[in-house]
């Protein structure tokens, strides 16, 4: 069995936002892989957008954690 992913979330429809992010990070050297990514979704139910990584640690998480809009719900803070 896996290990669960982490999630972020942002209200709205934000896949061309992860695919910028996508191209910020490929830019650099780091593959989709590499950057953590795993699956992202537009719920149009719930009108946002949903992103799996492999760890909160994943530069991807880390790439769009500083833009606004973007949550990681039941999350505890990072230990520093």
């Amino acid at each position: 069995m896996s290990a669960p992913f982490h999630i972020m979330i942002k209200p709205g429809d934000a896949l061309a936002e992860v695919d910028r992010a996508l191209a910020a990070l490929q830019s650099r050297g780091v593959s989709n892989d590499d950057a953590g990514f795993h699956k992202y979704m537009f719920v149009t139910q719930a009108k946002q957008t949903v992103l799996m990584v492999t760890t909160r640690q994943a530069p991807l998480a880390a790439e769009l954690r500083g833009k606004p809009g973007w949550t990681e719900p039941g999350d505890v803070p990072l230990q520093t």
